[in-house]
């Protein structure tokens, strides 16, 4: 059973990779030290299990796992400190978890659950438990603040500083980050952005789009409509209801 191992914390990845090893049926393949590292590796190695910390400092454990997808996906099992929210939906949805500290025999019971899980090719529950996990709302309502934006780049996940990204949009039933003249198709619903992008940063101007505010070169009335013009050319109205809030942001 080939593993990753992903904590910001290098005793903790340590301590993971020996208890892990004292098991002839693990191979650790991979140790990563961010959320970021984690998918790279993940797509580099492909292992048939992921041990991931939930509090890293890129992109969590919770949110790596939300960019894990399709058939070769690999198993999750979430490593928490403290996350007593956590532990509780992830129990509700069959899922697995580790606390820390890590006992010897907790984790035994863990390779033994995994591995039978593994070895099982149709994975389609354990996707819809970990999907299920991830969408409840209690879970989603503490998710950290964004501090880089996830979008999908060909099969890989990119994440993108957030002031190069000046537009985040919806069209066709998609969300669409826009950076440097090229859209990237984003993982969010634009209201879960609207609450996990800094506050500070973003707008939401309409139902369909939030604006970056450090973007706006500038703005005004037309025909009793406002409109922002975006540094790289783009023009984006704000709704009538919206109007007021924009404009107060801005200023």
């Amino acid at each position: 059973m080939r593993v990753l191992i992903a904590d910001d914390e290098p005793r903790a990845r340590q301590f993971l990779e020996k208890l892990l090893s004292e098991h002839d049926s693990v191979e650790v393949v991979a140790a990563a030290k961010s959320g970021a590292e984690a998918l790279a590796m993940i797509a580099e190695h492909a292992p048939d299990v992921a041990f991931l910390d939930i509090h890293m400092p890129d992109l969590s454990g919770l949110e790596v796992a939300r960019h894990l997808e399709g058939p070769g996906a690999p198993l999750v099992v979430f490593v928490t400190a403290y996350d007593r929210y956590a532990v509780e939906a992830f129990e509700v949805a069959a899922l697995d978890y580790v606390l820390k500290p890590i006992r010897r025999e907790r984790l035994a019971e863990t390779v033994r659950r995994v591995a039978a899980e593994a070895s099982d090719p149709d994975r389609t529950a354990h996707a819809r438990a970990l999907e299920k996990a991830l969408a409840s709302p209690g879970l989603r309502e503490r998710m950290p603040e964004l501090r880089r934006l996830p979008v999908r780049h060909r099969r890989e996940v990119r994440l993108l500083e957030l002031d190069q990204v000046p537009l985040v949009f919806s069209r066709d039933r998609l969300v669409l980050a826009r950076s440097e003249g090229r859209e990237y198709l984003v993982d969010y619903t634009l209201q879960e952005l609207e609450r996990r992008l800094p506050p500070g940063r973003f707008v939401r101007v309409h139902r369909a789009a939030l604006v970056n505010l450090d973007a706006v070169e500038s703005y005004g009335g037309e025909d009793g409509v406002l409109v922002l013009k975006l540094k790289d050319g783009t023009r984006v109205e704000a709704s009538e209801r919206r109007a007021a809030e924009v404009r107060r942001r801005l200023r």
